[in-house]
């Protein structure tokens, strides 16, 4: 296993910095598949650790067995959590981008931090989900879903009040 760091400081700047991190990492671990979906991740997890941990953040990034882990270490005691917001909002969405495109992750909580980790593999694919197998027809699955969009209710009294 060969492993890297970088810490950075709580400043927006150093997203773009923890960026090209990965993906200098990525590419000298010969992990250049995973390098779009781990700058995604990266961009989310060292955002995060600007705004809600506001204390310098620790990107490792390490490669065994055909994946990657890639680590962000703050020095905050707070863990995340999945939010549901409306569509319209602009937060709440990390964590849950982060399930969706990692094939395996975690936070770890460490002394007065926490650590937020999450794995992908090494040429940039997705692993089937938990459940699935070669038998299921995607494009079948898929076709069972209205192409046409749903109407939306009536607007409630409230809204028909603003609206007025």
């Amino acid at each position: 296993m060969t492993a890297d760091t970088l810490t950075l400081p709580a400043a927006a700047d150093s997203v773009p910095q923890a960026r090209r991190f990965i993906r200098q990492q990525l590419v000298a671990l010969g992990a250049d598949g995973a390098c779009d979906d781990a700058e995604t991740l990266i961009s989310e997890l060292a955002t995060n650790a600007v705004l809600h941990a506001k204390t310098e953040y620790t990107i490792r990034v390490a490669r065994t067995d055909g994946r990657v882990r890639i680590r962000v270490h703050d020095l905050s005691s707070v863990l995340p959590r999945e939010r549901h917001y409306g569509p319209d909002s602009t937060t709440g969405r990390g964590i849950r981008l982060v399930a969706t495109l990692a094939v395996n992750w975690g936070v770890e909580s460490e002394g007065t931090g926490k650590a937020i980790w999450f794995e992908l593999a090494v040429d940039g694919g997705h692993l089937v989900s938990p459940g699935w197998d070669d038998d299921v027809d995607i494009d079948a699955l898929l076709d069972t879903y209205d192409e046409e969009p749903t109407e939306l209710a009536e607007p409630g009294p409230q809204a028909q009040a603003r609206a007025a």
